[in-house]
């Protein structure tokens, strides 16, 4: 009963998208850490919400946290800046992106791949959002455990997730692992876009031969 389909929402995109910005950060792209962070911080504040074995330690903890928070102001903006963390995770990756830029060599290039990359993500994401929900739910689950559930080598499986509950939460994780596939796709076909677009615009403002002279100087 301590994992709900809601603790599943969060949990499992979060948590590989924690893991992607991580390894970001480590080669190279330092303002990735930020998104990391929002994503952990996502993760604790579902715990903190929708798993019956945390809520009551948590509260306590909170409570706690507060008081201190109503002393001391370095302890109520640390509060202030986790809690807009966690609901403000696609900004720090637009402001990840625009260190990208500022810092890149070639920054028109860079620019324009980044905001193909993002286009594209948040596009794809946006459509996964809208009907992935249609296809892949609690009825849709159940209805393929009953069509299987005679099949030798599905029994097992078939039987485990139509016991009450394990059908929300499987759909809870194939909804999660599909939207991180989704949104990785849609990120790299937008960045694929915005990189050839940056070679003819490049081409078109004559930025190509102004780079090779800078290289050769």
């Amino acid at each position: 009963m301590g994992i709900s389909t809601a603790l599943l929402d969060v949990c499992i995109p979060s948590g590989i998208f924690c893991y992607r910005n991580y390894k970001k950060a480590e080669n190279g792209e330092k303002a990735r850490s930020t998104v990391a962070f929002a994503q952990g911080a996502k993760i604790v504040d579902a715990f903190t919400r929708y798993n019956d074995t945390t809520i009551n330690t948590t509260n306590k903890a909170l409570s706690i946290f507060n008081n201190y928070a109503k002393k001391y102001k370095a302890v109520d903006y640390a509060g202030k800046a986790v809690n807009w963390a966690t609901h403000n995770v696609n900004p720090l990756i637009c402001i990840a992106s625009g260190v990208k830029v500022l810092t890149a060599d070639d920054k028109t290039r860079t620019g324009i791949s980044e905001t193909g990359a993002l286009a594209g993500m948040f596009l794809g994401e946006g459509l996964i959002k809208h009907f992935m929900p249609d296809y892949i739910n609690e009825k849709n689950v159940s209805r393929l455990a009953n069509k299987f559930k005679n099949k030798n080598f599905l029994k097992g499986i078939c039987e485990t997730l139509l016991k009450s509950g394990n059908s929300s939460k499987a759909a809870s994780i194939a909804k999660g692992l599909l939207f991180v596939c989704g949104s990785i796709t849609s990120y790299n076909i937008g960045k694929k876009i915005g990189n050839n677009y940056a070679d003819r615009i490049c081409t078109d403002l004559g930025l190509e031969h102004h780079e090779k002279i800078n290289q050769k100087v």
